[in-house]
């Protein structure tokens, strides 16, 4: 079985990472969260599509929607 390149590596810490939206979410951040090095994206790599609320859905605080956090 071929085993297939990480999505993401970081140049300086050789940290990597597999999945499609760490990737996404890696772009955004703009370098390795654990060193702050440069960091590497496979070319196949696609960012996960972005979903967009409803037209004219209520808007509901994040806190109604995930409920009360444990302690």
């Amino acid at each position: 079985m071929a085993v297939r390149p990480p999505a993401v590596t970081c140049r300086d810490c050789d940290r990597t990472w597999n999945s499609a939206s760490l990737a996404d979410g890696l772009r955004l951040l703009g370098s390795c969260p654990r060193c702050g090095g440069e960091l590497s994206f496979r070319d196949d790599v696609e960012p996960p599509e972005q979903s967009t609320p409803a037209e004219g859905g209520a808007e509901v605080a994040p806190h109604l929607v995930l409920g009360i956090p444990r302690r």
